[in-house]
């Protein structure tokens, strides 16, 4: 990692670049990864073989994005001066758009041509999860070959728990926490259905531990009357379930406009896993 992006890292301060591709990431995208997979797919005297062709690659993108121009009217010199010149002012989704490409073409490869041991495919996604760590990117490349939102350490940890304890009879409650943080960390993010699912998850969890009641708040009703509950971090969890009943396009119709910002639904999506684990290892305890 660069000085000066340890430097910004080590401030604390850095906001994780969602929507955006800065023009430092895209070159060095180009520069320090692109012409490592992109080249020649001949094997002539003095040339090497590429796993990709940059035309046929450039042409695909243009199809992805459907492009009315063709991958000579961006550069006329050569096909990876076109390329470049198209990375360098396509919009920003786009830009992403193609770093996925590209991931999916070399896992292509690496399925064609499984008996040479190639890995192509993890290759590329280890220097352009680098690249974007290093830049402060707030996407990763996943082993299917799409961008998704790092997660934060802290939040991965408390995820791998969640995953773990929600099994047998509080397997419903999976399906709603999946969702809730596939909503939260895959693009185009979507605020409000995550926390309505991670409420629902919770909601799960707890109508299985007070199995005669229909709602959260029903539920909350029954867990007050066992002493193994904290009647201070009930409040709290009601004071969630308040908000997810209040707050615009997130559980109820509501008459007026607006929907939760990320903040809110990050801080949602860490309390509503924080309570299923709670009401989950409290339950087991003895009374």
């Amino acid at each position: 990692m660069r000085f000066s992006a340890r430097l910004a890292a080590s401030k604390g301060s850095r906001a994780l670049i969602l929507e955006d591709a800065p023009r430092k990431t895209r070159v060095g995208f180009i520069k320090g990864i692109l012409g490592e997979f992109l080249g020649s797919q001949t094997s002539g005297y003095g040339v090497r073989k590429s796993p990709l062709d940059t035309q046929d690659t450039h042409s695909a993108f243009i199809a992805l994005i459907r492009d009315e121009s063709d991958p000579w009217d961006y550069d006329n010199s050569s096909s990876w001066a076109a390329l470049t010149e198209h990375l360098k002012g396509a919009d920003w989704p786009e830009f992403y758009d193609f770093v996925e490409l590209v991931g999916r073409l070399l896992l292509e490869k690496d399925y064609a041509s499984a008996f040479d041991e190639t890995e192509f495919f993890k290759s590329y996604s280890t220097k352009v999860n680098a690249l974007f760590q290093e830049d402060g990117i707030g996407w990763t490349l996943n082993e299917k070959a799409e961008l998704v939102r790092q997660i934060p350490r802290l939040a991965a940890a408390r995820a791998r728990e969640a995953e773990a304890a929600l099994k047998d009879k509080y397997e419903p409650a999976r399906v709603h926490y999946q969702k809730s943080t596939s909503y939260l960390y895959q693009h185009p993010i979507d605020e409000a259905n995550s926390i309505k699912e991670i409420v629902s998850a919770v909601e799960s969890v707890a109508r299985v531990v007070a199995p005669k009641t229909a709602t959260l708040g029903d539920a909350l009703k029954v867990l007050r009357k066992d002493a193994r509950f904290s009647s201070h971090m009930l409040d709290a969890l009601e004071k969630v379930y308040a908000y997810s009943n209040a707050t615009p396009q997130v559980r109820h119709g509501h008459a007026k406009a607006g929907r939760p910002r990320l903040p809110e639904a990050e801080l949602a999506h860490a309390v509503g896993v924080a309570f299923v684990l709670y009401i989950i290892a409290t339950a087991r305890a003895d009374a």
